[in-house]
């Protein structure tokens, strides 16, 4: 089945959708959740979702940083879909969308997991690991250009 990635509106179903992927994958493993206040700050962010069909399979939120710059946030991609290159898919039409915002960089706090996987795709490590949401992880950039295919 072929795969859609959309931008997704704030506070929709497919918005609560999104969240409850991103819980499942991304805080109940660790014994979290998110605030109620997380949640309503997330309204001037770009949500973007990965579909196979009408299952949403994969989110991604994008939030205004500094001049030209986003951070990639909130990565997930279901279990039952994983290794299928939707991560990947995921990221190309991120930083798609980053570009047509006007951004020229993308930084990221990745899972020390997760950090091989975002250097495959031209992201590099800036500074020291740290602890965040309980785990391991590093900040990590890319410089958007213009003949980056996405």
């Amino acid at each position: 089945m072929p795969l859609a990635v959309r931008r997704i509106a704030h506070a929709t179903p497919d918005y609560d959708t999104m969240v409850a992927l991103r819980r499942a994958i991304l805080r109940t493993p660790l014994g979290l959740d998110f605030t109620a206040d997380q949640l309503t700050a997330e309204a001037g962010d770009v949500h973007l979702a990965a579909f196979a069909g009408d299952e949403l399979i994969g989110t991604v939120v994008l939030t205004p940083y500094k001049e030209a710059t986003f951070k990639l946030r909130q990565m997930a991609v279901a279990d039952s879909h994983r290794g299928r290159a939707v991560g990947t898919q995921l990221l190309m039409a991120a930083e798609h969308t980053a570009r047509g915002e006007g951004a020229t960089r993308i930084l990221l706090a990745a899972r020390v997991t997760a950090r091989d996987f975002y250097a495959r795709h031209g992201y590099e490590v800036e500074g020291e690991a740290y602890i965040e949401v309980t785990l391991p992880h590093v900040t990590m950039s890319k410089v958007l250009k213009s003949s980056d295919a996405a």
